[in-house]
């Protein structure tokens, strides 16, 4: 056997023994979400005795075993979760979007513009909670959607920012100057253009909002603790309480978290790849 496909083969099964070390704790999750209550803390992976239990508490009563009844089922957070999420991923493609463009075609703020608004994705959420809350708090929005949504793009527009001046990059400004030569101005030449010639770079930068709106767990535990903007990942924690951690239904809500994420990834997954790498290559 050639030296070639003895590397290939190795580098295979590395890749596979990496993929298998990562999705260990989703798989484990996925069994314990289909274990009775006496097999919570059994090491193995199989239930003995498969129950969906867990996900009918969870999706229909909202009675967990007993201790958490006085909620709702998880669907009033399901909801949440997709309105701010959605909204969220709109909102950032569209204002990264535009000041992609800006950055890219005009120059806007200097040379050191774009560096500064990736910058502020260092910042960790933590340091900035406390003004957030004020700033919600003053202007009526605590606990509630709309909170929610005007916070998150503080955090989400400084990498769609990033990814859509990588994919604007791969767009030729020859389109742009026969556009504007055959009678259209600059916002029509941006929205008809432009925008659909970067629709792998949107893709992407939509993808990634989406997937830490849905994933963000402080920002709202600050700043919609009550039910009616609670969104799953906050729901979630209270299935560990005084009287321990409810290990079946916080699986199955794990699950549930991740069913929507894993639909969205597999739905635009080519265009996520192509927007990935839009921009590298001229």
């Amino acid at each position: 056997m050639k030296k070639s496909h003895v590397l290939t083969v190795v580098i295979t099964l590395a890749c596979w023994l990496v993929c298998i070390a990562y999705l260990t704790p989703f798989i484990w999750m996925i069994a314990t979400s289909f274990k009775p209550i006496g097999e919570w803390a059994t090491p193995e992976l199989i239930p003995r005795e498969p129950t969906l239990r867990n996900y009918f508490e969870v999706l229909v009563t909202g009675g967990i075993y007993g201790v958490r009844g006085h909620f709702p089922p998880i669907g009033r957070y399901l909801m949440n979760s997709l309105i701010v999420s959605i909204c969220i991923s709109i909102i950032t493609c569209i204002l990264g979007a535009m000041t992609a463009y800006a950055i890219l075609r005009y120059r806007a703020g200097g040379s050191a513009f774009a560096n500064w608004i990736l910058s502020l994705r260092m910042i960790p959420a933590v340091a900035i909670l406390y003004p957030l809350v004020v700033l919600t708090r003053t202007v009526g929005l605590y606990n509630t959607l709309g909170g929610l949504i005007l916070v998150y793009p503080l955090v989400t527009l400084p990498i769609t920012t990033w990814f859509m001046i990588g994919a604007l990059k791969s767009v030729p400004k020859e389109t742009e100057e026969a556009a504007m030569l055959d009678g259209c101005n600059e916002w029509q030449v941006f929205y008809k253009i432009v925008l659909p010639q970067a629709s792998g770079g949107l893709a992407t930068a939509a993808i990634f909002a989406f997937l830490f709106s849905w994933a963000e767990f402080l920002i709202p535990l600050l700043l919609a603790p009550g039910e009616a903007a609670m969104p799953l990942t906050v729901f979630a924690a209270y299935f560990s309480n005084q009287y321990g951690i409810l290990w079946g239904p916080l699986a199955a809500a794990g699950v549930i978290i991740s069913v929507p994420v894993i639909a969205l990834a597999i739905a635009i997954q080519k265009y996520l790849i192509r927007g990935l790498t839009m921009g590298f290559v001229r």
